[in-house]
């Protein structure tokens, strides 16, 4: 078994701009309609590639189809073979307690499904996502599975925590994956950062340009990571992770710091007002190439 942790200090998010964004989007996502046509936008721009095939428009039970026309060829390479279309239904809608929805994944590459559920969408309390992927091809070591929880209830109350408090039970954040070789099971767990506390890639100064978009202060942020072997493996893979351990602890601590930078370099810029993000989002959605990004 390896476990590796490190723990980082990032700028605070203030939890009403995230909050208000979430309603936003669901909004633009809520004021599409289908037709003949396809998929089109409350102003009659069209959503290229999604299709309505089952059901009523956003209500449990419907079904769409995502239709990803291959990216154009580059000059002197051959044209890429036609992407599969995917396949989303929809098995909740309900803005008061949840939205649930399935992908399901069928290409040359792989074949499975994924599903999210988000609480209580309108102010979002918590995420779950579950999938399952294994190759066409068939093959004992080809397949993998995984979940995992985002308990947004409890990372606002930790970033909320008067100094000194015990940490929650169970960390807000977890997510498991298991392959025949093993299993790798992450945690996050968060509480308010010390005064003083220097931000991963910033000289330590205030988070923000505007108060209300980046939240007060920081926040300290601690990933734990564990792999463990599976049955007669487990031996071996013990073998292998001891002789790792130094250059994955390294690549490990260097990925955090890196997203940490990352994070911290968005939200002091100044993140865009809810409205402002609202048009982005709808921009982006008109303007998606099908074949370069997924559903959304």
């Amino acid at each position: 078994m390896a476990r590796l942790q490190h723990t980082v200090t990032v700028a605070a998010l203030d939890r009403c701009w995230f909050e208000e964004c979430a309603a936003l989007l669901l909004d633009v996502v809520e004021s599409t309609r289908t037709g003949p046509d396809g998929t089109l936008l409350e102003g009659g721009e069209p959503v290229p590639g999604v299709r309505l095939v089952k059901g009523r428009h956003l209500r449990a039970g419907a079904r769409y189809t995502v239709t990803q026309d291959p990216a154009p060829p580059t000059p002197g390479e051959a044209p890429q073979a036609p992407v599969e279309t995917l396949t989303i239904g929809i098995r909740e809608w309900r803005r008061s307690t949840a939205i649930a929805v399935e992908q399901r994944v069928a290409s040359a590459d792989a074949v499975g499904r994924v599903t999210l559920r988000l609480r209580t969408p309108d102010r979002p309390s918590g995420l779950e996502a579950r999938c399952t992927l294994r190759d066409p091809a068939g093959g004992f070591l080809r397949r993998i599975s995984g979940r995992a929880r985002i308990d947004l209830a409890a990372w606002w109350a930790a970033v909320a925590a008067p100094a000194g408090a015990l940490p929650a039970a169970r960390p807000p954040v977890s997510a498991r994956a298991r392959h025949p070789l093993g299993r790798a099971d992450l945690s996050i767990a968060v509480r308010p950062a010390g005064d003083g506390a220097r931000k991963a890639g910033t000289d330590g100064r205030k988070a923000g340009a505007d108060g209300r978009k980046a939240g007060a202060g920081a926040w300290e942020v601690g990933v734990t990571v564990t792999v463990r072997g599976r049955a007669l493996l487990r031996p071996p893979a013990a073998l292998v992770l001891l002789l790792f351990r130094v250059p994955l602890k390294r690549a490990f601590r260097q990925g955090i710091d890196e997203t940490a930078a990352r994070w911290n370099e968005v939200v002091e810029a100044g993140l865009p007002s809810p409205e402002e993000l609202r048009a982005e989002f709808t921009e982006a959605v008109v303007t998606r190439n099908p074949g370069e990004a997924g559903p959304g």
